[in-house]
């Protein structure tokens, strides 16, 4: 059985024996992992399962066979109690173009189950801190590509998650 309790346990992330097959590829082959508190970098080429794995566990796609633990939280049954104690920046742009940057920021905060008041005084912390504070209300789409990673990353920090 996979076992991640807490962060003054040792693993972080634990995968055992983790496999996600699709009708045509096998994007994780027995995959086994004890992941401790630290940088870790996911490294790998195009296909190699490297979303397919954050997905499985974040809880939001199913492994095919295994289990799989993020700060002792089981993947298969608590993904929603994962996804609260973890800030995701997805890779490419998910962001609505005709809200402005606290507007979506405030929402996923709501969204991570910070009260109101809360949501919206952390967002404008969070975007003081990623250097968005002055353009905090304008438009996303008007935003230059690194802003707009800028407005990623404080949407995955803005509800001070447990593992990034």
């Amino acid at each position: 059985m996979v076992r991640a309790t807490t962060f003054d346990d040792v693993t972080v992330i634990a995968t055992e024996s983790l496999s996600k097959r699709f009708p045509r590829v096998t994007a994780l082959d027995r995959l086994s992992l004890d992941i401790g508190p630290g940088v870790t970098g996911l490294v790998g080429s195009n296909g190699a399962g490297k979303s397919t794995l954050i997905k499985i566990l974040l809880g939001l796609s199913p492994a095919t066979e295994g289990r799989a633990a993020v700060l002792g939280l089981d993947v298969a049954t608590e993904g929603a109690a994962i996804r609260e104690r973890v800030g995701y920046m997805p890779e490419h742009d998910c962001l609505p173009p005709d809200v402005s940057a606290t507007e979506f920021v405030v929402h996923m905060a709501r969204m991570s189950g910070l009260p109101p008041t809360a949501a919206r005084e952390r967002t404008a912390d969070t975007l003081r801190h990623v250097g968005l504070y002055e353009e905090r209300y304008r438009p996303i789409g008007g935003y230059s590509t690194g802003m707009k990673q800028r407005v990623k990353l404080a949407q995955a920090l803005v509800h001070d998650p447990r593992l990034v």
